[in-house]
């Protein structure tokens, strides 16, 4: 992973931003982007699925930093984390048709897992 995800901090006032759980949604978004080059012609729903995931991951989190209530944040971060299980999924039956190799799963999969712990801390936080 070539990029950094980093912002001047300074010149926004976006809360996402502060938030290391974005930050390394946005790795794993890098991540399976990279993943779905596997992904062979025919199977491109599969990965289509799969960054979907990813994406509607990072989004969500930085929806449920910048919302106002401790509601609205919880339920941005409730979804956030289901997609980001949703990804795992994916990984699992990608590895499992043999389309996706496991070195890759298991990368996806330790990010996902990360962010799914990090959303539940955000969750309990705003409970």
């Amino acid at each position: 992973m070539s990029r950094t995800h980093t912002t001047n901090h300074e010149a926004t006032r976006f809360a996402h931003h502060r938030l290391d759980v974005y930050h390394l949604a946005l790795e794993l978004l890098e991540l399976v982007h990279e993943a779905s080059k596997e992904i062979p012609r025919g199977y491109r729903s599969f990965a289509d699925q799969l960054l979907r995931a990813a994406g509607a991951t990072a989004a969500l989190i930085g929806e449920g930093a910048n919302r106002y209530t401790r509601g609205q944040k919880r339920q941005r971060f409730s979804e956030a984390r289901g997609e980001a299980g949703e990804m795992a999924v994916h990984a699992e039956v990608l590895v499992t048709m043999g389309i996706l190799s496991e070195a890759t799963a298991s990368a996806i999969l330790t990010r996902a897992d990360r962010v799914c712990a990090m959303l539940t801390a955000l969750i309990k936080r705003h409970g």
